[in-house]
């Protein structure tokens, strides 16, 4: 940033003399400690994605490959299934809003950083006119979502991000768990910091209504979507609803899961994941993330997937998302289930060497068997541990 830049822009968050109060405005409360990424609140409750899915955490209808797909410089593409014309993913509405904004999401208290290279537990946030941003280059939604309310818009930096906000307590809270969010998978995929560095854009909605206004102009089809992911770009609608069933809030879960898609596409720019890896990665990633940075182990943030029922070979085959609620959310957790497995048991040193067997185009089999020998000498090996894994 320029000097010009510095001397017109401001600080803002004084985390030793407003945590305390900010908390109090904002009714914040600790997150839980068990999340459900698939609320599954009647037939609106499908495709999730980051934010689930765009995923969650981020999605949308789809003609081809949803979720196979990381978007290509320049170019809208979808970490999940590429839906017609919109690709991305999304977290769904659940039935019911809650009236308490930002209940599940996580405090400065929590925040675990500076160690290990993590970002500190407080970033600072820059507040900017537009004009002074360093990336001013915005998407057809982007554009859409400024055009609401365009005087009421705020606009800040940090190191990996630009945010566009309404209140600066709610862009604080946002703005430490992307860039944690950010580091931790980065870190997960063996990418250094020259891989990840740019500010991509990031917009938080003041309300519900004013969500709902932008999902109808939007050119996301899912209309139904409490907050979602495209490409590398983050819509939130940080006081509606979260990924953990009917009635529940916007959590960090669901921040971290739209995060993980973001974080994909700005790795694996001009590769496309297949659904079921990409949703399998986002929702570990999920619940992985959150345990890091307050310092616990991931199991304490690991949710039962009693849905993980899909067969294998069902689940590598698909590559959009179903109509079905229920086979939604089959989709979701057999895919984590399936990651899950791979990263405990093979750790994630080597699911780098196996996301790229797969996207290379090496079937699922042959990319088990050849990265983990020492753990599945063969597939049916590997099958029988799958079947026997803790859900």
């Amino acid at each position: 940033m320029s000097s010009s830049n510095r001397t017109q822009s401001k600080t803002m968050w004084n985390p030793a003399t407003k945590r305390a109060a900010n908390r109090q405005r904002e009714g914040l409360a600790l997150e839980r400690r068990t999340y459900s990424c698939i609320p599954l609140a009647g037939a609106a409750a499908l495709a999730l994605g980051v934010m689930l899915a765009p995923e969650v955490s981020h999605a949308q209808t789809a003609p081809v490959v949803p979720g196979l797909a990381t978007p290509a410089p320049g170019a809208r593409s979808s970490l999940l299934p590429q839906r017609p014309g919109f690709p991305g993913t999304a977290t769904p509405a659940p039935a019911a809003t809650p009236s308490n904004p930002f209940a599940g999401f996580s405090g400065a208290s929590s925040m675990q950083g500076g160690m290990n290279g993590a970002p500190s537990r407080e970033v600072p946030l820059i507040e900017k006119k537009f004009e002074e941003l360093s990336n001013q280059k915005i998407s057809p939604d982007g554009k859409k979502a400024l055009e609401i309310a365009p005087e009421k818009w705020k606009h800040a930096e940090t190191d990996n991000f630009i945010l566009h906000y309404r209140r600066a307590t709610e862009a604080q809270k946002v703005a430490r768990e992307v860039e944690y969010n950010l580091w931790y998978v980065a870190t997960t995929l063996g990418a250094t910091k020259d891989r990840y560095s740019k500010r991509s854009h990031v917009y938080i909605f003041e309300d519900e209504d004013e969500w709902k206004k932008f999902l109808q102009v939007s050119d996301n089809p899912m209309k139904w979507a409490a907050s979602y992911a495209w490409g590398d770009e983050l819509y939130l609608n940080v006081r509606g609803g979260g990924n953990s069933g009917p009635g529940t809030s916007f959590d960090s879960h669901t921040l971290a899961h739209e995060t993980t898609h973001a974080v994909v596409a700005r790795l694996y720019p001009r590769e496309r994941w297949p659904l079921w890896l990409n949703e399998g990665f986002a929702e570990y990633m999920g619940g992985a993330s959150v345990a890091a940075r307050k310092g616990q182990f991931a199991k304490r943030y690991e949710r039962q997937l009693q849905a993980a029922e899909l067969p294998i070979e069902s689940l590598v085959q698909m590559t959009e998302y179903p109509s079905d609620p229920a086979m939604i959310r089959k989709l979701y957790e057999t895919s984590e289930k399936f990651v899950r497995l791979l990263m405990t048991e093979g750790g994630k040193e080597r699911f780098t060497k196996f996301i790229d067997a797969v996207i290379g185009g090496r079937s699922v089999q042959d990319s088990v068997v050849a990265i983990y020998p020492d753990k599945f000498k063969d597939w049916q090996t590997f099958t029988k541990r799958y079947e026997k894994f803790t859900k």
